[in-house]
């Protein structure tokens, strides 16, 4: 869609999957670049794929966590493309409103699987921002991970939306539409 600007709620933060020694770890020789089946792809690798795929376009890209740790081990994956990535720590909500401008892709990642009810407060806290701010553009894309992940339903959720059960419903009685309904949904505002 043209677009230029990328924002990230929840950063890339492991260097390595769950099933190795050194997942979560600051231990920067767990980090293997050129090894990508250790990568941690079932707790984020936005970052660096977002960075990785959409350099030639220049993207200006925020990443936002909360854990100063987080973001130091994504500083550690994505330096090659660190021109590109603008790091903060700071929530979610703040983040989205002190954001000065629109979003062309804004990507929902915060928060753990387990327990799912404060995570997703938190993150209806955050659509009910976006809708309230407007803060897609035009064309603007709004991806939301971990939609249909069985984790909160080991747990006894029985939405079959997990962290996104409120936003979700939230975004859609506000003007936005679902384009892909998957493991992530992405939406849109209505035309």
């Amino acid at each position: 869609n043209n677009g230029k600007i990328i924002v990230e709620l929840g950063t890339t933060r492991s260097f390595v999957h769950g099933g190795l020694v050194g997942c979560n770890s600051d231990d920067i020789r767990y980090w293997q670049p050129h090894n990508p089946d250790a990568w941690d792809w079932g707790a984020g690798c936005f970052t660096r794929m977002a960075a990785e795929c959409l350099s030639h376009l220049n993207p200006i890209i925020h990443t936002v966590d909360l854990a100063g740790a987080h973001i130091n081990r994504c500083k550690v994956i994505t330096h090659d493309f660190a021109h590109l990535i603008s790091y903060h720590v700071q929530s979610s909500q703040t983040f989205l409103r002190n954001f000065n401008g629109k979003i062309d892709l804004l990507y929902l990642d915060t928060g753990n699987m387990t327990p799912i009810e404060s995570t997703a407060r938190m993150q209806l806290e955050e659509a009910k921002i976006i809708v309230e701010r407007d803060l897609l553009s035009e064309n603007g894309l709004l991806l939301i991970d971990d939609v249909r992940n069985q984790t909160p339903r080991k747990f006894g959720d029985t939405s079959g939306l997990g962290k996104s059960k409120y936003s979700i419903v939230y975004l859609l009685d506000h003007g936005y539409e679902i384009m892909m309904d998957e493991y992530q949904v992405i939406m849109r505002k209505k035309k």
